[in-house]
């Protein structure tokens, strides 16, 4: 039986990392942030507590990290879907169903208990600025490239307010799954959002509506 090859340093601590990262974000969404220990990450990472403090020295830490994780895959998987756009292989419609899609599930839900404990903690509030920004960044990069890169000041505008605008929609109707049972009135309201868009941007390149 030929002899099974070693992990290099640099493997095992991307294993352990990777796990303890995945356990945090686990134990975010069963729990809470605020009932989610470093104990008990430890314990569903099968790793120690030591060599979690190795890793990650605070808590904080920790979370910034697990968060950032989180959302930076999630900027890669909606990349891959604003080049399937640029290649005509998806519409912009599309993608539109592909943010509220992400939105509505595990990514909003576990990304709103930061922003909650962020509003009150301010070392919360530190780690998650900078991450949060990065995503934002991501998805209006992504936008611009849907929509068609433009040197304008005002058409660049513009197009950050087209993606603030689908991002702020998402979110809150995200929020109010937690209440409202109601998918098809938000199937509707995404319906609704892809009209004005079409409509608002028509006007704005000087073609009017179709």
């Amino acid at each position: 039986m030929p002899e099974r090859k070693r992990r290099t340093q640099a493997q095992r601590t991307f294993e352990t990392t990777s796990s303890l990262l995945e356990a945090t974000l686990s134990c975010i969404k069963d729990k809470g942030l605020m009932n989610t220990s470093t104990t008990e990450v430890a314990q569903r990472a099968s790793v120690s507590r030591g060599a979690l403090l190795h890793h990650f020295p605070t808590k904080e830490a920790l979370m910034a990290e697990a968060l950032r994780s989180l959302l930076l895959r999630e900027a890669e998987e909606a990349e891959r879907k604003a080049r399937s756009v640029v290649e005509e292989s998806l519409t912009i419609d599309q993608f539109i169903d592909f943010v509220w899609e992400r939105f509505s599930g595990d990514l909003y839900m576990v990304s709103m208990e930061f922003v909650n404990a962020a509003r009150t903690d301010p070392k919360i509030k530190a780690a998650l600025v900078p991450v949060a920004q990065e995503f934002n960044d991501a998805y209006l990069r992504i936008w611009e490239k849907i929509a068609g890169r433009s040197l304008d000041p005002a058409t660049q505008r513009r197009q950050k307010v087209e993606i603030t605008a689908i991002m702020c929609l998402a979110r809150g109707m995200a929020t109010q799954t937690i209440w409202r049972d109601e998918p098809e009135l938000f199937r509707e309201t995404i319906d609704y959002w892809k009209e004005l868009l079409k409509l608002s941007r028509g006007v704005a390149a000087g073609t009017g509506a179709s």
